[in-house]
């Protein structure tokens, strides 16, 4: 089920960062074809006949064809291997999982409220165990002394398709504070909907921050509490939750959330 944006209507989001990852010879036998015999010829002797008896050796036809289809297959395999090997330094492209497995522990934040006081400030953030668009398993760890701003961005949400390059272009010029991580989370994937796949976007963008993917029932951005997009949690460098917010940020907005999670 696709949650909507909060302008567009409300869903769901994602630190320290730990990454695990993880990744025949062949042989050409060949065997020449055995050559052909010899017939001998031999003359009798006549008295007086100074002619010693000789040997011919006649041509065979049938051993010289499989010779030349012996050479002609020899040089055929000679040349695939050749080939196979040139392509073995190519890189082999393999299509990108946009979604995959991604798990959350240490609890769930309650869904954030539209209005009023939010619960889940003061809590500890669960851990994020996921994987990247190249397949690379990261652990998210709130606490340890490192602040963290997660981002959760649905591709086809227009206003996280205004989020991100605003983002992008800030991160482009300024340095976020000492301490901090910003790690962003694809959820909410649908490959019917627009600006499909959020792999491409996310490149096509050039945000230089961590991205994760959700798993096909957005267990991160259930587990964070997500109810709209884009979908902000800014986490303290003691593991707990000091902000939550959700829909479009000003420039000053985002340095707000940036300042909050290094202090």
């Amino acid at each position: 089920m696709r949650t909507r944006c909060i302008m567009c209507v409300q869903v769901g989001s994602q630190v320290r960062v730990h990454l695990h990852s993880v990744d025949g010879p062949g042989r050409v036998h060949r065997r020449n074809s055995p050559h052909g015999g010899t017939q001998q010829n031999s003359q009798s002797r006549r008295p007086g006949d100074r002619t010693m008896n000789t040997s011919t050796t006649e041509p065979d036809r049938g051993s010289r064809t499989r010779l030349l289809v012996g050479l002609a297959l020899t040089a055929a395999v000679a040349a695939a291997l050749v080939a196979s090997l040139a392509a073995g330094d190519e890189p082999v492209a393999h299509p990108v999982a946009e979604v995959g497995s991604a798990e959350t522990t240490g609890g769930v934040l309650p869904p954030l409220p539209h209005s009023g006081a939010d619960p889940a400030v003061g809590i500890t953030a669960p851990t994020i165990r996921a994987g990247t668009f190249d397949d690379t398993r990261v652990d998210v760890v709130p606490g340890g002394g490192r602040g963290l701003v997660i981002g959760f961005f649905a591709h086809w949400c227009p206003h996280c398709q205004a989020e991100l390059p605003r983002l992008t272009e800030w991160l482009s010029k300024n340095d976020p504070p000492e301490g901090i991580e910003i790690v962003a989370v694809s959820t909410s994937v649908d490959s019917g909907a627009p600006n499909y796949p959020p792999s491409a976007w996310f490149e096509d963008v050039g945000w230089p921050e961590l991205v994760l993917r959700d798993s096909p029932t957005n267990v991160i951005g259930a587990g964070f509490g997500l109810t709209g997009f884009p979908y902000f949690v800014v986490i303290g460098p003691d593991g707990r939750v000091r902000l939550r917010v959700s829909g479009e940020l000003s420039v000053s907005d985002w340095e707000y959330l940036l300042g909050l999670a290094a202090a």
